[in-house]
């Protein structure tokens, strides 16, 4: 696997900011190959691009063939800016897409995103996300977001997975905020897994390749 430590550019009221991140994809030259950006949880609650949860999504996405770009939001390690709870990280995930978009060897028709926790709840809110990505995972998203996303609208392949020991996000109430959805999205619900996937890290990130396998190859 190669691994580049990159820096891209996202839009700002004053400018721009610089972001952080790194681009893994599999040492064998096949092609132009799928890819997927991952988005990380809450950094306030110490979430950032290296969380065990993004490492282990993104290296099974490695190992399956794809390409992937997990990143710091802004104000998170070296990426520039501040944290603004999610009103503005739209425009971090927009930046990373384009960026993994025109890098060498991914083909920028199979895109997808994956968010964690606070990562799922910045996708599920940008609307521009939804019509830009060809597929999205959402691991432990909060059930407001889920009940308040315009994705409901979208006839995009949606894979939503959680824990059934998980506290955060009431996974008990995601049928019923399903079943608003134009077109229900698919959910998985672990047993035994709680917000923080320790352990089980392996398990989700099985599940994660196999939605993105069937949606993108």
């Amino acid at each position: 696997m190669r691994q580049s430590a990159v820096s891209f550019k996202i839009k700002n009221k004053s400018g721009h900011l610089d972001l952080e991140g790194v681009v893994a994809q599999p040492d064998a030259d096949l092609g132009p190959r799928p890819a997927v950006v991952m988005c990380h949880p809450h950094p306030l609650f110490g979430g950032n691009m290296d969380n065990n949860v993004v490492l282990a999504v993104t290296a099974a996405l490695n190992d399956q063939g794809f390409a992937t770009l997990r990143f710091n939001f802004r104000g998170v390690g070296n990426s520039e800016g501040e944290h603004t709870k999610g009103d503005m990280e739209g425009e971090d995930v927009l930046g990373a897409l384009e960026m993994l978009k025109a890098w060498p060897g991914v083909d920028g028709k199979r895109i997808g995103v994956a968010g964690y926790s606070f990562g799922s709840s910045v996708v599920l809110g940008n609307s521009s996300t939804h019509k830009k990505a060809k597929a999205m995972a959402l691991i432990s998203p909060p059930l407001r977001a889920v009940e308040s996303t315009s994705l409901k609208t979208h006839k995009l392949p949606v894979l939503i997975i959680s824990g059934d020991k998980d506290k955060l996000v009431q996974s008990d109430g995601l049928g019923p905020a399903l079943d608003s959805f134009k077109y229900r999205p698919e959910c998985q619900v672990i047993e035994g897994a709680d917000h923080y996937w320790g352990g089980l890290e392996g398990k989700l990130a099985l599940e994660i390749c196999r939605f993105f396998t069937t949606k993108l190859k």
